[in-house]
């Protein structure tokens, strides 16, 4: 299924670019390429120990997967929708807390990546939105607890949870490869890694990437696939350029600086669809 998703994803860029006929800088003019990196798991991730407030957390995301809240908030983001996970048969009764049930005098305090659409990012105007944010604040407000957004750089994730100035990381984050080094809520979201690239590059398969310069934004799990399980990949690779955020990278993508993007494919057809908007 992720891969008929995926592929799905792709073929609507491509025949985007055919309707508008390209020109300039549009976002019709960049493509996934059919070939994947790999797939993973979006959870929330807790500081290691805090399984109660874990349990409770993922008790109320149950709450709004039965009661609809879930699934409405996935219509908001096109991009996103088609990777959610969870259903009604995946809501355990037992473990749903009851509606109100949280001491109001609480600040949940959520830890996100600033700028990673369509997941978590800050607007212009200051505030903030994205899937999870959304989906956060509906959790705080089915348990009466107050909510507070603590959006940083990806790469201070840890070193902001590990001083306690938020609660955990709930932003498009991979459990795979970190089983260990959280405690961890329900997973909500699937997801899929590809490669992102002008249409027009000649860039067909993974292979075409040998010699090219590649970008990847620091500390995603997509950077970590090229550290480890696509090391051989990224060796072919003239250079593997890191970025502090995919917004940048997607800039410099359609700059020409650099050939191609790592990213996963619901950040990456944000990226694309908003472009050209």
């Amino acid at each position: 299924m992720k891969k008929i998703l995926s592929v799905l994803i792709a073929t609507m860029m491509v025949v985007l670019l055919a309707a508008c006929g390209g020109g300039g800088n549009s976002a019709a003019e960049y493509v996934f390429l059919e070939e994947e990196m790999g797939t993973e798991s979006y959870a929330i991730g807790f500081r290691q120990g805090d399984e109660e407030l874990a349990n409770t957390v993922s008790g109320a995301v149950m709450a709004l997967v039965k009661d609809g809240t879930y699934a409405k908030i996935g219509e908001k983001y096109p991009d996103i929708k088609d990777y959610l996970c969870l259903t009604e048969k995946d809501v355990d009764e037992s473990k749903i807390p009851a509606k109100g049930s949280g001491d109001a005098s609480y600040t949940f305090k959520h830890g996100f990546d600033l700028d990673y659409p369509p997941y978590s990012y800050l607007k212009d105007d200051g505030s903030v939105g994205g899937f999870d944010v959304e989906l956060a604040k509906a959790v705080c407000e089915y348990m009466g607890w107050k909510y507070e957004a603590v959006p940083f750089n990806w790469e201070a994730k840890d070193m902001e949870l590990n001083a306690k100035s938020c609660d955990c990381i709930w932003s498009g984050f991979t459990k795979e490869g970190r089983e260990d080094k959280y405690t961890w809520g329900i997973t909500y979201s699937n997801n899929t890694q590809g490669i992102l690239v002008a249409s027009d590059s000649g860039i067909k398969t993974l292979a075409d990437l040998a010699g090219k310069t590649v970008g990847v934004q620091i500390d995603t799990s997509a950077a970590d696939m090229l550290e480890d399980a696509k090391k051989d990949l990224a060796d072919t690779f003239g250079e593997l350029k890191t970025y502090e955020t995919y917004t940048v990278a997607y800039n410099d993508l359609k700059a020409g600086a650099i050939d191609a993007i790592a990213i996963d494919m619901t950040a990456g057809a944000y990226l694309v669809a908003n472009d050209a908007k």
